[in-house]
């Protein structure tokens, strides 16, 4: 696909890999629309939309005639366990993580163009969980087969739908999670020197994925780690 003037919808676009997913596509000549809580601070067409709650998704796609590519990287992590996650919290990750993507997808696929495409941002988690992610990791674990499930549904569409699974990369959550960006640092050096290549990735080098998936006409029920390595 070529992405020259091109209609793309990401979800999360204000910060870290959404916004340099959003850049990129941009650079390419395409038309950007971002759904999310926080307007980003660069030219696009934005809608303040929460993708947990699907009649603000539907109000929000009323709007929007025809679109060609569907990212759904709005997310949120809570690292517990599980004999300490609360019934609440579980929701909120499900209903934000798994349910947000599905609902995007769900009403979105209406408005995607023949040739079109869906890229989901899972996780390395959701294929292999680690102990204090177990909410997380189960949702990513959802949103990588509803990603294969969706390849198989609307292949007969030539819609494509891929999934993008990160690892440790250097964005704005770590100092969210971690209370301070010193200590953000320093969880996000300790996890990402478990992977191969020692380091942690860019929100730019997971926007390359999302172009190459995007503008690859015979790809499609895949799901990418760019992870550094970790999945080895």
């Amino acid at each position: 696909m070529n992405l020259k003037n091109k209609t793309a919808l990401i979800t999360g676009g204000s910060s870290g890999i959404g916004k340099a997913i959003a850049r990129a596509f941009i650079e390419k000549g395409a038309k950007v629309i971002i759904f999310g809580i926080n307007k980003p601070d660069y030219n696009c067409e934005f809608y303040h939309v929460d993708v947990s709650k699907e009649e603000q998704i539907k109000k929000a796609l009323n709007n929007i005639k025809s679109l060609d590519i569907v990212i759904n990287n709005a997310g949120i992590f809570k690292g517990k366990l599980v004999e300490k996650t609360t019934a609440e919290e579980l929701n909120e990750v499900l209903d934000i993580d798994f349910k947000g993507a599905f609902l995007v997808c769900k009403h979105s696929i209406p408005k995607l163009n023949k040739g079109g495409c869906i890229i989901n941002i899972s996780s390395i988690l959701g294929i292999a969980p680690r102990a204090e992610a177990s909410v997380y990791s189960a949702s990513k674990a959802a949103v990588i087969s509803l990603t294969k499930a969706l390849a198989l549904e609307l292949a007969n569409k030539s819609i494509r739908v891929n999934s993008i699974a990160p690892g440790i990369i250097d964005t704005p959550i770590w100092e969210k999670f971690a209370g301070s960006k010193e200590e953000g640092d320093k969880d996000m050096k300790e996890s990402s020197s478990h992977h191969p290549l020692k380091r942690a990735g860019k929100p730019e080098e997971i926007a390359h994925a999302a172009i190459f998936l995007a503008e690859n006409e015979f790809t499609t029920g895949i799901i990418l780690p760019v992870d550094g390595g970790a999945t080895i």
